[in-house]
């Protein structure tokens, strides 16, 4: 064969071989790759479950799950949003929110909810007015917890007490706690709740129920030291005192959930995420019980969740929304509803039934009701922790109105900053 002949079938050959490489160099070069933030590693497999399906549907689209522990989240976000080398997409929660929208971290979202693909009264509201900034819808809900009270049946019928109902009154819950005392002569706490932290799980509730708001509104500074708020202090003062509660320092000590899980807690405030570890626990879940937290003034309590937020500054914005859309959708959410409640309200039911054993809807009824947990200005995590000193002496023992006084113009200035 002479060389021309060879060469022409060489050329034919480099000919076919680059029409049949064609679709794959062009697929490569248009597949992106979507990077995602989350920090809980429990939820890690719902999300892979949840990209996987995406990625099926959007075979151009890679994503990238990034996942960094609670303690190092916020650190390492803060460090790549001033870098401008933020992941596409990262959860927000609500202490943070204000901090990235005021400094232009977060994406306003306005414009690609025009299309209608996520409806926002298809999700909590507390939780949808909680990630508006200026105006603009700056996250999408994703999950949401809620605040419920569990009860020990058998602690109640040793003592002799009627159990709770979701229409009780707080009046109503001090009378049984009363009771409970007595019937049950030291052997367990009629009541416990958690009031070391920021009070997600106690007292917010119960400035909620009081009629206060907590943070500043309607032109009026925050109300934790107005006469409603310092009621809710005295009437914890007055139940540790009492006996009714464990005090403060052994509220220290031990975790609420491990005093009722081992049967040494007739009633305990919790939140959602210890619903499913309540009632999957041998050694109670066959005589617990869950109602709404009792009214005070009204009836209300504390919703917080996390939030998909993007980048304003990824480079891949459209598909970024594209995935947001994918993951608010009621089908993966109610993916999330194996380990959390989703915030899209029809998803929620789906959460409750995952919950075997005992009936925990209270806890999607208190949606109805509830309200953001609270931020303020761009440095929550300050005054809060300012809040909670106070609140730490008040609970030990300390005059309430004279500790609030103390701090309260500190904790204000820090709220409008």
């Amino acid at each position: 064969m002479s060389p021309r002949k060879n060469a022409g079938r060489f050329l034919l050959h480099s000919a076919v071989a680059a029409a049949l490489l064609l679709p794959t160099m062009l697929y490569a070069a248009d597949q992106i790759t979507l990077r995602y933030a989350v920090w809980d590693r429990n939820q890690l497999p719902a999300e892979q479950e949840i990209a996987k399906r995406f990625e099926q549907a959007n075979p151009n689209i890679k994503v990238e799950i990034e996942l960094t522990p609670a303690a190092q989240y916020f650190v390492k976000l803060d460090s790549a949003a001033a870098g401008g080398v933020a992941p596409d997409i990262f959860w927000i929660n609500m202490p943070y929110f204000v901090q990235y929208a005021k400094n232009g971290i977060l994406q306003p979202l306005g414009d690609y909810l025009k299309d209608g693909t996520v409806n926002l009264d298809n999700i909590v509201a507390s939780s949808v007015k909680a990630y508006q900034y200026d105006g603009q819808q700056m996250a999408i809900p994703r999950d949401v917890d809620s605040i419920a009270v569990w009860y020990n049946k058998k602690l109640f019928d040793q003592a002799g007490v009627s159990y709770p109902t979701s229409d009780w009154t707080w009046g109503d819950m001090k009378k049984k706690a009363a009771e409970l005392q007595t019937g049950l002569k030291g052997s367990a706490f009629p009541l416990v709740m958690d009031l070391s932290i920021d009070g997600q799980d106690s007292y917010m509730n119960l400035l909620f129920q009081k009629g206060n708001h907590i943070v500043p509104k309607n032109g009026q500074p925050t109300d934790i030291a107005n006469d409603n708020a310092i009621w809710v202090y005295q009437q914890l003062q007055g139940m540790m005192k009492d006996g009714l509660m464990p005090t403060a320092q052994q509220m220290s000590e031990v975790k609420t959930e491990n005093i009722f899980q081992s049967n040494r807690a007739a009633m305990v405030y919790a939140g959602s995420w210890l619903a499913a570890p309540f009632a999957n626990n041998p050694l109670i879940n066959e005589h617990i019980g869950v109602v709404m937290m009792p009214k005070i003034e009204r009836q209300s309590g504390v919703a917080h969740s996390l939030a998909y937020a993007m980048s304003a500054k990824s480079d891949h914005k459209q598909e970024a929304w594209k995935y947001i859309e994918f993951m608010s959708s009621e089908a993966s959410q109610a993916t999330l509803a194996k380990v959390v409640i989703p915030a899209n309200k029809v998803a929620a039911k789906a959460w409750a039934e995952e919950v075997k054993k005992v009936d925990v809807t209270p806890y999607i009824q208190t949606l109805e009701v509830t309200e953001a947990y609270p931020t303020a200005g761009t440095n929550t995590p300050k005054w809060q922790n300012m809040w909670i000193g106070s609140l730490k002496k008040i609970f030990m023992g300390a005059d309430a109105r004279t500790e609030m006084d103390k701090s309260i113009k500190k904790i204000e200035r820090i709220m409008e900053q």
